[in-house]
């Protein structure tokens, strides 16, 4: 059976090589791939010890892709290729989190709202250790997917290393089943501005969002504040049909540029009616991909200002080529750049981390663009520099350690379990507080002085109210007060008061 299996798997090598073209016309590739097959054989015929031709053939193409120092292009298996599929294709078993990769470590790209990945508390930078005691160095990141997903109701142990916090720590989530909705949360913020949050790019996404805007406007809504934080992305024709929804026809929205195929400018199609309405765009490190394409395109045609902290710099096109042995070479063929020429693809640098630098901008030349309507200066080199940057409040500790271990959740089921009569407008007060520091104290064994806990009060009791909004009234109630209490969306807010039209925005940009 080995060596019937290679001819298949050369076939596949062959087959992307093919797909190179110009290989073939380098006289010593036949020698090498001569050179290759006589070596398979003669390793399966005379090593001292049995072989396994598949874990030889899976090498040598896994070894000739790394080579590429591209995490994005992979060789996936049958199995590997077919759970590819069900992933695009709709709902399955997870916890709800992208996954990605940095300095060759399985990451934390953005945890999903109101997963299982997000109630545990991961965050985007989380470096995945292992997977159920498992290591996950040398995986693909599609190998790691497959082994965090499974049935809804069974567990699975995450080792992750956080930056910040020097040892590693175990986080168990139990999962379920992922239905991913494009725009989970739209509403008021305020008489005249409407908040919009759009958290993938899903086939639905332009239909969902449209719905949304249809409604904030319809409800009196005159300014936008667009969130696209944690959006980790997804198709590229929805991000440029949300791109859509902003700018007028004939607007380039995002060009790929690869070696061999020619330079493809990708521009807006529609005209809606919403107009040139003043708007603000959040972004933060879980902001990837398509996320970037529709940030930059809005940034680069002055359409709105974008405030949070810089993106994460997913901007590249993989094509997944079937193989003959029902696997699929993952191989990406070009790079996205904004309309101004920026590349939205972060450089995989030697000494580059799996954290996000949400503040550090690079202001040499090389990075220095313009915009293309008020000749505003832009930075590129890698994602999307806010115009201005806005960072998030650090999380202590304590706030840290509740989150990770999913303490939230359980205190916010074990209090509606013994107070029935919650309602909407129900206040986390000091009473309430106290309660959970019992709770945490004598349920769950946690250690902290009555000192850290006061330094977190008004994180822990936000995060209480949400998770008890959470358990008792929806995803739609928790997200209302998550977005009221948000500082990011509260200095939108005020600095939309203070303007009428989109050019007045661009004042608070120093």
């Amino acid at each position: 059976m080995k060596k019937l299996f290679i001819p298949v798997v050369l076939i596949a090598i062959i087959s992307v090589i093919i797909f190179f073209g110009r290989l073939w016309a380098r006289p010593d590739t036949y020698t090498s791939l001569r050179i290759f097959n006589k070596i398979l054989k003669d390793v399966e015929d005379n090593y001292v010890d049995e072989v396994n031709t598949d874990s030889l053939i899976r090498g040598a193409i896994n070894g000739m892709l790394n080579s590429l120092k591209d995490p994005h292009t992979q060789y996936l298996t049958k199995e590997e290729y077919e759970q590819l599929r069900v992933t695009t294709e709709g709902e399955f078993g997870g916890i709800g989190a992208q996954i990605g990769t940095r300095e060759d470590k399985i990451v934390v790209i953005s945890p999903i709202e109101g997963t299982p990945a997000y109630r545990a508390g991961l965050l985007p930078g989380d470096h995945i250790l292992m997977v159920d005691s498992i290591p996950t160095k040398g995986k693909s990141v599609d190998m790691v997917v497959k082994q965090i997903r499974g049935t809804p109701g069974t567990k699975v142990l995450l080792t992750i290393q956080r930056e910040g916090i020097p040892e590693p720590f175990n986080v168990e989530i139990i999962r379920a089943v992922i239905k991913i909705e494009s725009v989970p949360y739209y509403g008021m913020v305020d008489k005249d501005i409407g908040y919009i949050y759009l958290s993938n790019f899903s086939r639905t996404a332009d239909a969902e969002f449209k719905a949304g805007l249809d409604s904030l406007f319809a409800w009196g809504a005159k300014k936008i504040i667009f969130d696209l934080r944690g959006n980790s992305g997804g198709l590229l024709q929805e991000g440029i049909a949300i791109s859509e929804f902003f700018l007028s026809q004939n607007k380039d929205i995002v060009t790929t540029k690869g070696r061999i195929e020619p330079p493809r400018t990708f521009k807006s199609q529609k005209n809606y009616p919403y107009g040139e309405f003043p708007m603000i765009t959040l972004v933060d490190g879980g902001s990837a991909s398509a996320s970037e394409i529709v940030a930059g395109a809005l940034q680069d045609w002055d359409r709105s200002l974008i405030i949070g902290t810089n993106t994460f710099g997913k901007g590249s096109v993989q094509n997944v080529i079937p193989l003959e042995d029902g696997g699929a070479l993952k191989l990406t063929t070009a790079r996205w750049y904004t309309p101004s020429g920026r590349c939205i693809d972060k450089p995989f640098a030697a000494d580059e981390t799996s954290m996000v630098d949400v503040a550090k901008i690079d202001t040499s030349k090389k990075n220095l663009y313009v915009t293309l309507n008020l000749k505003r200066k832009v930075y590129g080199n890698g994602g999307v520099t806010p115009d201005i940057i806005v960072e998030p409040r650090k999380l202590t500790k304590l706030e840290t350690d509740i989150w990770v271990k999913g303490y939230y959740f359980d205190f916010a089921v074990h209090y509606t379990s013994t107070h029935k009569d919650i309602d909407k407008d129900f206040v986390v007060d000091e009473r309430m507080l106290d309660y959970f520091a019992t709770y945490l104290k004598e349920k769950k064994k946690m250690d902290f002085t009555q000192a850290q806990f006061d330094s977190a009060k008004i994180g822990i009791a936000d995060r209480i109210k949400q998770e008890i909004a959470l358990n008792l009234f929806g995803r739609k109630e928790m997200y209302r007060l998550r977005v009221n209490s948000d500082p990011l969306v509260k200095k939108a807010v005020e600095m939309l008061k203070e303007v009428e039209k989109q050019k007045d925005l661009f004042r608070f940009v120093k």
